[in-house]
């Protein structure tokens, strides 16, 4: 990480978990909610654009993580590489942790 002079480190473990780690040694890990898969196309674009909207928007670490792993799922979900988005993205996590 030091060595390329990156802020960040995203590892995504499909559909199982995605860790990310910060150049301050500052790392999330979240396990992947399981939703119920038509078309993984765009699922990755999503969460990477996700997390640096909200990292650039001033959101710690964790939100920005939470908001991607949630969107990326969300995406998960429709057909195609160009799903419609609704207003608000479900929050899959809460609702995994609820279900337990």
């Amino acid at each position: 990480q030091a060595r390329y002079g990156l802020d960040y480190v995203i590892l995504t473990g499909g559909s199982t978990f995605s860790t990310i780690t910060t150049s301050t040694g500052e790392s999330s890990t979240i396990p992947t909610p399981h939703v119920e898969v038509l078309d993984t196309v765009g699922a990755g674009d999503s969460f990477s654009g996700t997390f640096a909207a909200h990292i650039l928007k001033g959101e710690s670490l964790q939100e920005a993580h939470r908001a991607a792993v949630n969107t990326a799922a969300f995406v998960c979900t429709q057909e195609g590489a160009w799903p419609k988005y609704p207003k608000q993205i479900p929050d899959y996590l809460s609702m995994a942790e609820n279900n337990k």
